[in-house]
């Protein structure tokens, strides 16, 4: 894995300040479960699977479903000032919601479009951009307020993986960034 990433000032507050402010729009609980469907929907973010390409790009939609499937998760494609997002509707259901995620969270944090490729042909990458996507994505899935409600009721991982429909590695990194478990061990 590359170096830790380098956050602007105040970004991870802001991440746990997006999670609470969402929930609560939607009418949740701070440690409630987020369908990142549900609030791309209101976001007004639609988001399209892949296989609905199957008519237009056969081959291509074979290809990233069936051949190489982790060669594409999802993307975030601009038709004017419109986002739509497109997924990879062959990756399991855990992992779908992470891809979503991520690429709410460029909404959500307005991330700018880039060209795709470079004049070489090799795909555009701004790092803030991604870092910032990984972080927040997460936080969405499992706020901060979620991880501590998992360790304080003893949920087990897969418990929680069932509660919240967030993977393992999502969980797991979530409890150890929010400190989850020394901050209910103190209280």
């Amino acid at each position: 894995m590359p170096g830790k990433a380098k956050f602007r000032r105040g970004f991870k507050k802001e991440a746990s300040a997006y999670a609470r402010e969402f929930r609560a729009e939607l009418g949740l609980k701070p440690h409630a479960p987020l369908c990142p469907w549900q609030l791309a929907e209101h976001l007004a973010i639609p988001i399209v699977p892949l296989s609905e390409f199957q008519n237009e790009i056969s081959e291509e939609v074979r290809y990233f479903t069936e051949k190489d499937i982790k060669s594409f998760s999802a993307i975030t494609v601009f038709y004017g000032i419109q986002r739509i997002i497109v997924h990879n509707d062959a990756h399991s259901r855990l992992r779908q919601a992470s891809n979503v995620s991520h690429e709410i969270s460029h909404g959500i944090l307005q991330h700018q479009p880039d060209e795709v490729f470079n004049e070489c042909g090799c795909r555009n990458f701004n790092q803030e951009y991604e870092d910032e996507a990984n972080w927040l994505g997460p936080a969405l899935l499992i706020s901060e307020e979620a991880a501590l409600h998992i360790v304080q009721t003893g949920m087990t991982i897969d418990e929680a993986v069932e509660y919240y429909h967030a993977s393992k590695e999502v969980i797991n990194m979530r409890i150890n960034v929010t400190g989850a478990r020394k901050r209910i061990l103190s209280r």
